[in-house]
């Protein structure tokens, strides 16, 4: 995704609308290649919570599917 417009846009966005943001800083580009860190530094990790896609995906956990209806009765 791009640091120039769209990440700060995005979470721009989301914090005006009462949201908390995270940015998956490792998953993110722009141009030229130093504008990002310094993008995700000094002015998104004001408004944001900075992870990586690790520490967003760990978070997330496990996806569960339902079970079959009548098998267990529950979520597997």
């Amino acid at each position: 995704m791009s640091a120039n417009v769209a990440i700060p846009n995005a979470v721009f966005d989301a914090v005006n609308r009462g949201y908390t943001a995270v940015v998956p800083a490792d998953a993110i580009a722009g141009v030229p290649s130093d504008y990002t860190s310094a993008m995700v530094r000094n002015t998104l990790a004001l408004v944001a919570t900075v992870a990586t896609t690790d520490e967003v995906l760990a978070c997330l956990g496990p996806r569960r599917r339902a079970s079959r209806a009548g098998e267990d009765g529950g979520v597997t």
